[in-house]
């Protein structure tokens, strides 16, 4: 039997297992377009069309809709074509061993064996005593320790190499944000672009273990605890941003993500405002203190002007460093991240019942066939 397809560190991503069903099937479909990259399902409708084309059909005419791709993904199907299957599976990047081995699940998944009838229980003599049934061995010890599932692994959000790729370019990102404000004395920090993109396309941790980053490495460019001073306010930009888009769903229309930035703008004011005026007496270092002096002078109180002056400045460069984030995030992990996924139909509408991928369970075995 085929072995599974190797996974980025090079071990099987999993084990052939007995069919389980077209649920099962789709699962490990979804699994199969994570570990590619999780492209949009058009653009699998393209590739799919390419693949098609160097079989010698005319471009553009076999191309399946995008409607038709998402319903092979999908839960509670009760046909699946064979050769859309084997067409998916070449455009997710799997060999033609690949392709034969999920074709082989498909059939497997086709061929069901009948039910096996039980023989009625012969009657008893008249006078015979009829045995009680033994419990079996107390339901073989509570299913042994050892049948337990195990305990689930994290998943990460992208194979691990380009997840690594993606948060190092975060981080370079948000440095040289800085060094642009720096450069052109900007009154914007443009610091947080990275931490919008990472908070977006992988979730909040991530933003914010890029936002931690940035400004532990921003010592080395600034006096001692000045960036360090500021790795609050851009961890906080990163939760309010990943929970707000991922969680929810504050990305999936643009007055939402319009309203998400402007929470994010003023969290990151709250926090910022008692390190400016502890620390620093209340200037941010760049153009916009003389602009700060200005309002001060007209409202006679300099925590009220940084305040407001910060939250200003912060409302310009949340836009900025969101909407760049948001348009890389789409870039990074497709638009499903804001839930154009298998649970949620191309159309909005209310999903069927979608089986979960179960506890433990390793999927993604490329032997698999497609349903009739």
């Amino acid at each position: 039997m085929t072995e599974a397809a190797p996974g980025d560190d090079g071990e099987p991503v999993g084990d052939y297992a007995a069919p389980r069903g077209l649920d099962a099937l789709a699962a490990d479909l979804r699994e199969l377009r994570h570990h590619a990259g999780n492209p949009s399902y058009a653009e699998i409708a393209l590739r799919i069309d390419r693949v098609r084309g160097e079989r010698g059909i005319p471009a553009g005419s076999a191309r399946p809709g995008r409607t038709t791709v998402y319903d092979a993904f999908r839960s509670g199907r009760r046909r699946l074509d064979v050769n859309l299957l084997r067409d998916i599976v070449r455009a997710l990047g799997g060999t033609e061993d690949d392709v034969e081995a999920w074709t082989q699940r498909h059939h497997d998944l086709s061929v069901e064996p009948a039910p096996v009838r039980e023989p009625a229980p012969e009657e008893p003599e008249p006078g015979e005593s009829v045995p009680e049934p033994a419990p079996e061995a107390e339901a073989a010890p509570a299913a042994a320790k050892g049948d337990e599932p195990p305990a689930p692994r994290p998943r990460l959000p992208l194979p691990v190499r380009r997840l690594v790729a993606v948060l190092v370019g975060c981080v370079v990102l948000n440095l040289l944000g800085r060094l642009l404000v720096d450069t052109l004395h900007l009154p914007l920090y443009l610091d947080m672009m990275g931490t919008a993109v990472s908070a977006l396309a992988l979730g909040p941790w991530w933003g914010a273990l890029v936002g931690v980053s940035t400004n532990v490495l921003g010592e080395a460019g600034s006096p001692p605890g000045v960036s360090s001073a500021f790795t609050l306010v851009n961890v906080a930009g990163a939760l309010v941003w990943g929970y707000g888009a991922r969680r929810f769903g504050m990305a999936r229309t643009m007055p939402r993500f319009f309203v998400l930035n402007l929470v994010a703008a003023l969290v990151c004011t709250l926090v910022a405002t008692p390190t400016l005026l502890v620390v620093y007496g209340g200037s941010v270092g760049h153009s916009g203190d003389e602009l700060t002096e200005r309002v001060r002078l007209g409202l006679h109180s300099l925590p009220a002007a940084v305040l407001v002056m910060n939250l200003l400045t912060s409302v310009l460069d949340k836009l900025v460093s969101g909407f760049i984030g948001l348009t890389t995030a789409d870039a990074i992990a497709g638009p499903e991240w804001r839930g154009d996924d298998p649970s949620r139909p191309p159309d909005g509408s209310s999903p069927d019942v979608v089986r979960s991928p179960r506890v433990g369970e390793r999927i993604l075995p490329p032997e698999v066939t497609g349903s009739a």
